[in-house]
């Protein structure tokens, strides 16, 4: 478990609008009570939250600078395992959102299998909860939460051990753009497509380099090295190969709310002494036309 430290910036966080489980106007009143600087909304396949996470990161009656950046996070890849970050989206792009509203149907028809594989298992779900989970946009996160409520596991961590991680028996995979592609409809949307948490990739060393080679190829523009699936160790490792690469560097909680988890906003591996520089680097790169 890597050690994590406070950072007046978190690049990677999630509300209602996905699977986290706040709204972005709470969202924003946290950051502030945390004295962060900056932040960014990285829904799943949605940027509904953007409009509001920037008028409550502009709102604040205290007179704190909350720098937002809007953004968002694509599943690509086989089993979606590749997930590209999108910092400064147009959230207006009607192919962005054509495909994301396309995502959202093929999450809510892979809800249904899971329910039923889960009922299969032996959960009994109250009507309340297929509310919720036929919700459209839910997925396994949302899924975690209810097996928790039946008590058939006690953390989510132990629901995707279990039941919801790629090769359990609740697991049902769902077709996704390719990162290549995912990567080039970003550019598209005018976002900078950054890699999220590398280190969730299980992959071995030689393997998740060759890959992030392949995506440099396609445009990636950054990497999130410092996120909290990586050490100290790993973090510094993904860092360097980054900035030999020219890439932007982020880093990011992944915050999601879940108060049975380790993750808090604002908190990543100990280590990023130029999260500034980078922040300011990643600033300018958004504002660029």
């Amino acid at each position: 478990m890597s050690r994590l430290v406070s950072y007046p910036v978190d690049l990677h966080m999630h509300s209602r609008f996905s699977d986290g489980l706040h709204t972005p106007e709470a969202l924003a009143r946290m950051a502030r009570k945390l004295c962060l600087r900056a932040v960014a909304l990285c829904d799943h396949d949605t940027v509904s939250g953007i409009d509001a996470m920037a008028d409550a990161a502009s709102a604040g009656e205290d007179g704190q600078q909350l720098d937002f950046i809007p953004a968002v996070e694509l599943s690509c890849g086989a089993d979606s395992n590749t997930h590209i970050l999108g910092y400064g989206v147009d959230s207006r792009n009607a192919r962005l959102l054509a495909e994301m509203d396309a995502a959202r149907n093929r999450r809510q028809k892979r809800m249904e299998t899971m329910i039923q594989r889960m009922t299969d298992l032996g959960a009994v779900f109250p009507e309340e909860a297929l509310r919720r989970l036929l919700t459209p946009g839910t997925g396994r996160a949302h899924m975690a939460r209810e097996l928790i409520a039946l008590g058939m596991v006690n953390t989510m961590q132990q629901a995707f051990d279990r039941y919801l991680g790629p090769g359990k028996p609740g697991y049902v995979s769902m077709e996704r753009l390719s990162a290549a592609d995912g990567i080039r409809l970003l550019r598209e949307a005018g976002a900078l497509p950054v890699l999220a948490h590398p280190m969730r990739l299980r992959l071995p060393d030689e393997t998740r380099i060759a890959l992030m080679e392949e995506l440099a190829q396609a445009g990636l523009a950054g990497v999130e090295a410092w996120h909290p699936s990586a050490d100290g160790r790993q973090a510094m490792q993904l860092d360097r190969w980054a900035r030999h690469k020219g890439l932007l560097v982020t880093g990011g909680s992944d915050f999601h709310g879940d108060p049975n988890t380790s993750v808090s906003m604002g908190r990543m591996p100990s280590g990023w002494k130029t999260w500034q520089e980078d922040l300011q680097a990643l600033q300018e790169a958004c504002a660029k036309p």
